[in-house]
């Protein structure tokens, strides 16, 4: 039996924003993004910040938010995904979802940035330790050159630790997920992704939202084929 690869010394590399991105924004305006209200180190007043639907206990596999305490959801004890461990910082909602939006489909990347430092300072302040390369979600070159970038790229190098852009290829064009059920979503990305070389025994995918987790369990099956151990999940929100 293969056991478990034990996480490497826990590190915190996690890149909070500095001051030359207080200064920017003041520079730039100096007000909160939501309220209009001045705001002088972040573009989030301190009340949206704390607005913001932040997730403080969740299940450890799926990052579902659980209000019982548990470790585990009922979906993860009968099924539970190939994935080790997932951190999603926000619920999909309440100003979230909108910055998330502005980011993805219409190019705003200063809302992805003030969501990759918000999601780094928490993430540095609970001491979460960050185990292997950071692993982006690919997109397939069809839709990149249609967007332009990959969110989940900018987001991954936005957030500090090492990244490993390139180790997984999304060479099957699929059809877009949103509006599937999740048996859709899996039978969609069946032999969507490659591995383009030899990856490490550890790594961390990471994604904007976690909707039913279909897409992370593909990259994931993907790379265990390919020998990796341990995998775990950063991603700034979950859809509940």
């Amino acid at each position: 039996m293969t056991l478990p690869v034990p996480p490497p010394q826990a590190r915190t590399p996690w890149r909070p924003p500095g001051r030359g991105a207080a200064f920017l924004h003041n520079l730039l305006s100096g007000r909160c993004r939501f309220c209009q209200a001045r705001s002088l180190e972040c573009p989030l007043c301190p009340g949206c910040r704390e607005d913001l639907p932040w997730i403080s206990a969740a299940c450890e596999r799926c990052g579902l938010p659980l209000a019982s305490g548990e470790p585990l959801c009922a979906g993860c004890r009968t099924a539970p995904p190939p994935f080790a461990r997932t951190r999603a910082i926000w619920t999909y909602g309440e100003g979230v979802d909108d910055l998330i939006r502005a980011f993805k489909l219409h190019e705003d990347l200063a809302a992805g940035r003030l969501l990759a430092e918000l999601a780094a300072t928490a993430l540095h302040q609970r001491g979460t330790p960050c185990h292997g390369p950071l692993v982006p979600m690919p997109l397939h070159a069809a839709r990149y050159r249609r967007r332009g970038f990959n969110q989940s790229a900018l987001l991954a190098r936005w957030l500090g630790p090492p990244v490993a852009p390139s180790l997984i290829q999304r060479h099957r064009h699929t059809a877009p997920q949103r509006g599937q059920t999740a048996a859709d979503r899996r039978a969609n990305l069946h032999g969507a992704f490659r591995l383009q070389r030899p990856p490490p025994a550890t790594v961390t995918l990471v994604d904007d939202v976690v909707t039913t987790g279909a897409s992370l369990a593909a990259v994931a099956d993907c790379l265990r084929r390919g020998g990796v151990r341990r995998i775990e999940v950063i991603a700034l929100a979950r859809a509940i």
